[in-house]
């Protein structure tokens, strides 16, 4: 593992004067040293890596297999919703604790995109797993799930911190849009793809047919990041090649850093609202799938359609607010979005017709596909530029404690009162207090320099 990690110190620039602090491990890292800007390929290959990803979270993550561990791998037991919203609680917060440290080893390594790859592959790896269980295979099925959960998690957030080095400041928006809505497309088709695979329901009778779609969805997942991993660049440059040092001087960045999260300011506010949002958007996209059967009454056959209009909705949502981000401001963009996801979880309490309920569905997706897509640029936009995987690990902890502290509320909510309409009151809660914190977000500017990391010892 030492091996894997140990980087070369950056080397000269063919043609620059070498400086005193060139190759000195205190000189902070560059996004640009020894790489050409990127140009349209590069951008395009970072792009393609959401329409896996947005399929896998789709299919693996919160929708299908949901509802094939609680139909069919729990087909005789009565705690398979519990037993979800606690492997998610599990591996969110692991991930919550372990994604900041992470990311500032990457930022110190210069080596994001080898740790990138090497979470990507642990995710195939395990998913591959998960398409091979079945009835009865509950805690196989967990343990899977939780590892395959984690890994999906890091290499999402390793991803995200390319986004403020393949494009310009008043492009974030732009970009990080188009990248999701074009995810959200590939997700829409996968699950065309896949929905004549689970036209005959969650059952265990057709659970043959619901694992070849889970490996389906597990092939675009790889295939997808291939031209990522052929055409992204890594543009930070190595502070050290010493592991040792790397770990030191990635706690002691981590622990400076913190500071600018808990100080009050742009910061803070966008970090409290990302984790009250991030719980009500957990909940809601782990159980929709769940309440549309268990709550609404929708038939098996039905589910395809919630799906459907859920990632539709998802795809204009991530082109429309990725758009008009960059005009409107990060704040009101963000207020916007919160609002429609204040005004669906309101419909998804009160509605208990199939045809609103697909109409809440389509809502539900719009709010998903821009909640990402405006936060992961407004996030660029307030990190420093020599600690971009630093920062994004740590608003990807509100978002994993967020995606942990919610399921499973709604879990023991769910316990006690033994209905799925009323801990749908959580989301409702998470949003409107999400979205009094972004009434307090100040108008956007241009990120302040970033201040000189600490010299190694």
């Amino acid at each position: 593992m030492v091996s894997w990690l140990k980087v070369r110190r950056p080397q000269p620039i063919p043609g620059k004067t070498s400086s005193p602090s060139e190759g000195d491990p205190s000189s902070p890292p560059s996004s640009s040293a020894g790489s050409p800007p990127a140009g349209n390929w590069e951008r395009l290959a970072w792009s393609c890596f959401d329409i896996g990803s947005s399929s896998f979270t789709t299919v693996i993550v919160d929708l299908v297999f949901a509802l094939y561990f609680v139909r069919v791998i729990c087909a005789h037991r009565v705690d398979g919703t519990w037993l979800w919203t606690l492997v998610l609680f599990v591996s969110q917060l692991v991930v919550a604790f372990s994604s900041p440290m992470i990311g500032a080893m990457a930022d110190v390594l210069g080596r994001k995109k080898r740790m990138l790859f090497f979470a990507y592959a642990v995710c195939i790896l395990s998913a591959l797993s998960l398409a091979r269980m079945g009835e009865g295979d509950v805690w196989p099925s967990l343990i899977a799930f939780a590892i395959t959960n984690i890994s999906f998690s890091f290499a999402d957030n390793l991803m995200a911190g390319f986004l403020p080095e393949i494009t310009s400041f008043d492009s974030l928006g732009r970009l990080s849009g188009w990248a999701r809505s074009l995810g959200n497309l590939g997700s829409l088709a996968n699950l065309l793809l896949v929905s004549p695979l689970l036209a005959s329901g969650f059952t265990v009778s057709n659970a043959n047919r619901i694992q070849l779609a889970l490996a389906l969805t597990i092939a675009i997942y790889a295939l997808a990041g291939l031209p990522a991993l052929f055409l992204l660049r890594e543009r930070t440059e190595a502070l050290t090649g010493n592991l040792w040092q790397a770990c030191r001087h990635a706690a002691r960045r981590l622990g400076d850093s913190v500071p600018d999260v808990v100080r009050p300011g742009a910061l803070r506010t966008f970090f409290l609202s990302s984790l009250l949002c991030g719980a009500g958007a957990t909940v809601v996209m782990v159980v929709v799938a769940i309440y549309a059967q268990m709550a609404i009454g929708m038939a098996d056959t039905e589910q395809v359609l919630v799906l459907l209009a859920v990632q539709g909705g998802a795809c204009f949502g991530a082109l429309f607010l990725g758009k008009i981000k960059d005009w409107l401001g990060s704040a009101r963009a963000l207020q916007l979005v919160v609002l429609v996801w204040t005004i669906a979880s309101i419909a998804l309490v009160c509605v208990h017709s199939k045809p609103l309920f697909w109409a809440t569905a389509f809502l539900v997706g719009f709010g998903n596909g821009s909640l990402f897509s405006v936060s992961r640029a407004v996030m660029g936009l307030l990190s420093p530029s020599e600690s971009r995987a630093q920062y994004y690990g740590l608003w990807f902890v509100t978002g994993r404690v967020a995606a942990a502290i919610g399921p499973l509320l709604f879990g023991e909510l769910f316990q006690v009162t033994h209905s799925y309409q009323i801990p749908m009151v959580i989301p409702l809660v998470c949003f409107a207090l999400g979205f009094l914190f972004l009434l307090a977000l100040p108008p956007d500017g241009r990120p302040r320099a970033a201040s000189r990391p600490p010299a190694l010892p």
